[in-house]
């Protein structure tokens, strides 16, 4: 015999996301549902009609009013969803291939990636938002190679805040080409309804963007990695004061135990049985939780440390930024607490002055040194000799 339950079922959850594509000549959006394994209806898929003065060439100039507009057609179609992902136009994307040193922190490498792209950049355009990984191509010994995609801060805010003014959470900014070639290569359009792959053929690039929710793999160049640090700290000072509550309830809890006990003047053997085992969990979860501070204390330590290393990277990179008159940097290489430079210089005087900039740094355990400074045999461009030069110092903490 077989009983029906009475009991309602429990609802998968689904997700529902916006695809919203700014392009050079045409902006587009998609709204994708699904289940949190794989899409499954397209909801709308539009060409839109705005007005010129909003978004020209790709860039929004009017990010407050489409903003608004995007949520007031949102809300007149009855769309509610919980992310945004937006397309950038390829055409103010730039592409680097850096290398640098192995052994680097996360945070050293975002740092000097940045300086790196930023020194090949036009003045005008020194404000970027980048994004990187690793390149596969085989690099020299003690080097690793990475590809770095470049974009103008100013794009990415502007798109951030037509986020904001319609109410919807940005979770990526990537180039309108990526998310093009998601819709080429992704299976789905194949499983969907013939109306639904009909609408979302229409506004690929869009369509791309709105897939990203279920393959979050690419380019974004909003601060994930520094939002995701954030996380971590929260979490682990939670994790600290949860550790601390425990051991004063648990303190508490043995108190009370102890306080009962000594006031009752017959024991019986099961009552002696109970309170050792209780005391001995009282003493399991006290180290636990003992164990689980001191990996915390370690975490804050080793992230101190890395604060310190970027803090030195950020006072000599200053230095060298600011010396450029009569020194032109080649190279620069931090392996543990050793660093060096080697560049050229106009005259000697102008490598000993850049000596003396970072000696006056409060960054080095041995102060830097010039072990290499001799004048070439060829001669530059503007007729006057080059000295080549190599600064050799010890940093304070290294990685």
């Amino acid at each position: 015999m077989r009983w029906t339950s009475w009991l309602p079922r429990s609802r998968q959850p689904r997700l529902c996301v916006l695809g919203f594509d700014v392009g050079p000549e045409f902006c587009s959006l998609v709204v994708l549902t699904g289940s949190p394994t794989h899409p499954d209806t397209v909801c709308c898929a539009e060409r839109l009609s705005l007005p010129e003065a909003w978004v020209v060439q790709g860039e929004v100039l009017q990010s407050f009013e489409l903003g608004h507009w995007l949520q007031a057609y949102l809300e007149a179609g009855d769309y509610q969803p919980e992310a945004v992902y937006v397309g950038l136009d390829d055409a103010c994307i730039s592409h680097h291939t850096v290398t640098l040193a192995e052994g680097l922190s996360e945070d050293d490498v975002a740092f000097q990636l940045l300086a790196e792209v930023q020194s090949v950049m036009p003045e005008c355009a020194a404000d970027i938002s980048i994004d990187f990984g690793l390149d596969t191509e085989p690099a020299p010994a003690g080097e690793q190679r990475y590809w770095v995609q470049a974009a103008p801060r100013a794009r990415v805010d502007a798109l951030q805040r037509v986020a904001r003014a319609a109410n919807l959470k940005v979770q990526v900014v990537e180039p309108r080409h990526d998310a093009a070639r998601r819709t080429q290569l992704s299976e789905t359009l194949a499983q969907l309804p013939q109306v639904s792959a009909a609408l979302a053929w229409q506004c690929d690039e869009a369509f791309g963007l709105a897939l990203r929710a279920w393959r979050d793999e690419g380019v974004n160049f909003l601060p994930y990695r520094a939002a995701s640090k954030h996380l971590l700290r929260r979490a682990w000072v939670l994790g600290v004061a949860v550790c601390a509550m425990g051991g004063a309830f648990l303190a508490a809890g043995f108190a009370l135990v102890m306080s009962s006990a000594a006031e009752s003047k017959h024991w019986q053997m099961g009552d002696v049985v109970a309170s050792t085992q209780a005391y001995d969990a009282a003493q399991k979860n006290h180290a636990q939780a003992k164990a689980a501070q001191q990996r915390r204390a370690e975490q804050a330590r080793w992230l101190k440390a890395r604060q310190d290393l970027q803090s030195q990277s950020l006072q000599w990179s200053r230095v060298l930024s600011q010396a450029a008159h009569g020194v032109w940097v080649a190279s620069v290489k931090q392996q543990g607490t050793r660093w060096t430079v080697q560049g050229e210089a106009l005259s000697a005087t102008h490598a000993q002055q850049l000596v003396a900039q970072l000696t006056a740094l409060d960054i080095w355990a041995q102060a830097p040194a010039l072990p290499q400074l001799q004048i070439t045999s060829a001669v530059s461009t503007t007729g006057l000799p080059v000295w080549q030069f190599r600064i050799e110092a010890d940093l304070k903490v290294g990685v």
